[in-house]
């Protein structure tokens, strides 16, 4: 097995100079990462999962995500993990619920830019059959980063620099609607020298 020297210089810059997190029933929300998803994937909840969201939903993805996704993890294991939920009921019964779940889930969707990936252009994308975020880190911690570092980097970063990766090493293509408008276009009109 080929050993990656650990890249963590640029795991550090992009996390450093992510996009401020939007307040959440009055808590600021942390940098949504890579770990942060896949708890919440793996709790099922309905804001990365889809489906309606309850005011626990709301809770517990404000409580998972305005800390450090490892520190959640303790929580969530800790006799006293109940705690924090107990504590936001109040903020609950005074919150627009509408209002804070839109935010949450206006925040989430916003961490995602992956763009379309093709085999060619003119295909479909295919769906992944394992979950987005676990292809991320396996993805990422295959090419020499640590595994720590993927699971704090925030989605979109890491998304960025797996499928340019992906690209550079010729297994994708990404694309966008300008990229395969600009791609007919030089097909239909070749230049000529």
């Amino acid at each position: 097995m080929i050993r990656h020297k650990r890249v963590t210089s640029l795991a550090d810059i992009l996390t450093a100079t992510a996009k401020t997190p939007p307040m959440v029933l009055g808590i600021r929300m942390a940098p949504f990462t890579v770990g942060h998803a896949i708890l919440l994937r793996r709790m099922g909840s309905p804001f990365v999962v889809g489906g309606d969201a309850t005011a626990q939903d709301l809770v517990e993805a404000a409580v998972i995500c305005s800390q450090d996704p490892m520190e959640s993890i303790k929580a969530m294991r800790s006799i006293l993990g109940w705690i924090p939920l107990r504590l936001m009921r109040s903020r609950v019964s005074n919150a627009n619920l509408a209002a804070e779940c839109a935010t949450m889930q206006q925040w989430l969707t916003d961490q995602s830019d992956c763009p379309e990936v093709m085999q060619e252009p003119g295909n479909r994308s295919k769906t992944p059959a394992m979950p987005w975020p676990e292809r991320i880190l396996v993805g990422l911690v295959s090419v020499g980063f640590d595994e720590q570092d993927v699971l704090l980097m925030p989605v979109i970063d890491a998304e960025r620099l797996f499928l340019t990766h992906a690209e550079m090493e010729g297994r994708v293509e990404l694309w966008n609607d300008k990229n395969e408008a600009l791609w007919r276009y030089a097909q239909e009109h070749p230049i000529r020298n």
